[in-house]
């Protein structure tokens, strides 16, 4: 690789930490979402880097489908998990689980043949687009959560449906995208095959995120004194578990991660001492600092499409809107329709009236839906129309939900619980 070509990414991944550094340190003193305004910078960026010459090397920073599902989601989805209260994840299981799999469902049928009527999607591909979109990403509710002093119990209902539904989204949406590409008639028998596959998925990733884990675990507990070698290790062990679940074996990469770091959670007071767990903590809570500033940064440019050339969207800016809407509608549905019966599944997990209103408005859309959108091959009709329909509910969902938020919490009076 030519001498140029290197010092050019380092001055572009370097321009862009420094860009997330000055943003928390100006959105914190506002007392404004952290995510949310890199999100707003990386727009801005995207408006300077056309007009003004030496921000212009910023044009050719472009968010790919594996920026997002290979380098950063493994980091998000390891820190969420070995960070989140397992003894509380298992007590609200049931709701979790129910949420995150045929609530996706639900919400993909709700978008997709709403979506399918409302605009010039064939009704595979504005399926694809409602599995897609139905993947919620809490990154900026759970840190808000955090500072509002949120109850960690709905903070682990809204971090572990996150975690297990992006996993059903990306698998639903394969499987779809086979089916939709092979042109096959949706039946019993695809039904059934579907379902097969999708547990296969799921299932076959979390037992590699278990083999993998444990083999790695015992390695780990091998350089018990020496901290980095062991935080190292742990790094080591998020992206291998993706990789090879998600690229060689074709299972869940995401619920081979997610399994992995939550084996970690279980039994680090065994493997690691308290000094370790502390240092690990801190480790992971900066490399998730990384990964967030930067997807929200890139998604901010790739947003900013959005802006650039509005003369294209005078026919379509009415259906990025309902695409939105159909996403709230599903959301609303979903979570007011599964949660009374899993209450009475679960009594020591009820979802009350309140929480279901923090459920449904925290619900914000993210980088999976990107990835999956921008993943899709180039000769698929209507690609274009998905991308943007998956742009528009993103920035909306984020710039809407993710700064209103805050104040329905207060309103509600669940800020500063326990």
């Amino acid at each position: 690789m030519p001498e140029g070509s290197i010092i050019h990414d380092i001055l572009i991944v370097s321009a862009l930490l420094f860009i997330a550094a000055l943003s928390a340190i100006s959105v914190r003193r506002w007392n404004f979402p952290y995510t949310i305004g890199l999100l707003i910078v990386g727009i801005l960026v995207g408006y300077l880097s056309h007009r003004v010459e030496f921000m212009a090397p910023m044009q050719s920073v472009e968010l790919t489908p594996d920026i997002i599902l290979f380098l950063i989601l493994p980091t998000l989805l390891f820190e969420a998990s070995i960070n989140i209260d397992t003894r509380l994840l298992t007590r609200n299981l049931v709701p979790i689980l129910v949420m995150a799999t045929a609530g996706l469902l639900l919400s993909m049928l709700i978008v997709g043949f709403g979506v399918s009527a409302a605009t010039p999607l064939t009704l595979g591909a504005a399926l694809l687009f409602g599995a897609m979109i139905s993947a919620t990403d809490p990154v900026a509710v759970i840190a808000l959560f955090r500072e509002l002093g949120v109850p960690k119990r709905l903070s682990t209902l809204v971090d572990g449906e996150s975690l297990f539904n992006d996993a059903t989204a990306i698998v639903v949406f394969h499987i779809l995208l086979g089916m939709v590409g092979a042109g096959a008639a949706f039946s019993a028998s695809i039904v059934i095959a579907g379902v097969w596959q999708f547990l296969l998925v799921f299932c076959g990733g979390l037992l590699v995120g278990l083999v993998v884990g444990s083999a790695m675990l015992w390695i780990i507990s091998l350089g018990r004194r020496d901290h980095i070698v062991q935080a190292t290790l742990t790094s080591v062990l998020a992206y291998i578990t993706f990789i090879v679940a998600e690229h060689f074996l074709r299972v869940s990469g995401v619920m081979a991660v997610v399994a992995a770091g939550i084996l970690v959670s279980l039994v680090a007071t065994r493997v690691f001492d308290a000094e370790m767990r502390r240092y690990m903590r801190e480790f992971w809570e900066y490399l998730a600092f990384v990964a967030n500033s930067m997807i929200f940064l890139l998604m901010g440019l790739t947003e900013y499409h959005l802006f650039e050339d509005l003369g294209r969207y005078a026919d379509a800016a009415g259906y990025l809107v309902i695409g939105f809407v159909l996403t709230l509608v599903a959301r609303l549905l979903v979570v007011f329709c599964l949660t009374p019966p899993t209450n009475r599944l679960a009594p020591q997990a009820g979802i009350g009236k309140a929480e279901k209103l923090v459920l449904f408005w925290g619900g914000l859309r993210c980088a999976v839906p990107l990835a999956l959108a921008l993943g899709l091959p180039a000769d698929f009709e209507h690609r274009v129309l998905i991308i943007d329909l998956t742009l528009g509910a993103v920035l909306l969902s984020l710039l809407i939900q993710g700064t209103s938020i805050g104040w329905l919490l207060n309103r509600l009076g669940i800020a500063g619980g326990r």
